[in-house]
């Protein structure tokens, strides 16, 4: 599949190296240096997919920052994107999955390995870009719907705008409805994540519920244990 790739890197020569390598790939590249040139540019071009370093310049988080940024504007919240650093500590990669990105890759990791992860979020946007009709791959639970195949939910009918970070938790949570699933049961991409991590995923999860029913209640707390999912709520 052809895409276009917007690659936000601050370092000239590892910018060119990645473009090459996607290029040869048959993939398009736009190259921003900095977080301003790059929301800009990612708004207006619509890219398939955002690889972003974390440290850009003198802003050692700018990635970060463009990571909220993308995901809390209406043109940008669904886009993948992968987040690149040098730095390899966990609570690092905790923030950028919490912040909404979709992979955390470290420079050291090896380009065949860049690459896979890249092909398996192709694999995503294909399926997102399917109708929504396919029948076989819904399953029902009350008035939620969840489509596996595009990692995609709806509520009384409604398309839910969630990530396919969110999207994984609700699949977990109603795997058994009225069961509670521990805060560890409910980690992305198998990643140890904090108690605080978990409750700001849910937080978020209820809150674009909510935009599309205010009496949404199915997600209940169960205070020191976990959440479970209500379905006749």
């Amino acid at each position: 599949m052809w895409m276009r790739i917007a690659l936000v890197e601050d370092d000239v020569s590892l910018a060119q190296n990645y473009s090459d390598l996607f290029v040869k790939a048959n993939w398009g590249v736009s190259h921003y240096l900095d977080r301003a040139s790059a929301m800009e540019g990612i708004e207006a071009s619509s890219p398939d997919l955002a690889i972003i370093d974390v440290g850009l310049g003198p802003e050692d988080e700018g990635g970060f920052q463009l990571c909220r940024q993308l995901r809390s504007h209406p043109k940008t919240e669904r886009l993948p994107i992968i987040l690149m650093t040098a730095r390899g500590e966990q609570n690092d990669k905790i923030y950028g999955l919490n912040l909404g990105a979709d992979e955390y890759c470290t420079k050291d990791h090896s380009t065949d390995y860049l690459i896979a992860v890249i092909n398996s979020l192709i694999r995503r946007i294909e399926m997102d870009r399917q109708p929504l009709n396919i029948e076989r791959s819904k399953k029902t639970i009350g008035s939620l719907e969840i489509y596996p195949d595009e990692a995609r939910a709806s509520w009384k009918g409604q398309l839910v705008d969630i990530t396919p970070g969110e999207y994984w938790i609700i699949e977990r949570l109603v795997q058994l409805p009225g069961a509670i699933k521990a805060h560890q049961q409910l980690m992305i991409n198998d990643v140890e994540v904090s108690r605080n991590t978990v409750t700001s995923n849910i937080k978020r999860i209820r809150k674009k519920f909510k935009i599309m029913d205010d009496s949404f209640s199915a997600i209940e707390t169960d205070h020191g244990r976990g959440y479970r999912w209500q379905k006749d709520r």
